[in-house]
C-alpha cells in the first residue's frame, strides 16, 4: 500500500507542476513548443519529488497508527474475549478493524 500512496501523491505533484507551467507559459506569451517542453521538464522533475514526499507522509501516518494502536489497545468485550471482528464503534459508527497496512 505504501507504494500506491507515494505514486498517487507523485502523480498529483507532477500534474500540478505541468498545469502550472502550461498556464504560466501561455500567460507570458511564450510559443506553444517552448511551453510544452518546459511543462514536460517540470512534470519529469516533480514526479520523483512527489514520490519522496509521498513516502515521507506515508511513513509518518504509519508511525502514528502504530503508536496509537500501542497506546490504545483494543478493549475487551463484556464476555471476556476481544471485541468481535467488524464490530462497529458506538461513538463513531465505523468499523474497529480499520488500520492502515505498513
Amino acid at each position: 500500500m505504501t507504494g500506491n500512496v507515494s505514486r498517487v501523491i507523485a502523480g498529483c505533484f507532477a500534474l500540478a507542476a505541468f498545469a502550472t507551467a502550461i498556464v504560466a507559459g501561455l500567460t507570458s506569451g511564450n510559443g506553444a513548443s517552448a511551453v510544452l517542453v518546459r511543462a514536460s521538464i517540470a512534470l519529469i522533475i516533480c514526479y520523483p519529488v512527489g514520490l519522496v514526499i509521498g513516502a515521507i507522509c506515508q511513513r509518518i501516518v504509519n508511525e502514528y497508527v502504530r503508536t496509537h494502536c500501542q497506546t490504545h489497545p483494543r478493549q475487551q468485550s463484556p464476555s471476556g474475549g476481544e471485541a468481535a471482528s467488524g464490530q462497529k464503534s458506538a461513538e463513531t459508527g465505523r468499523s474497529e478493524d480499520t488500520v492502515l497496512e505498513a
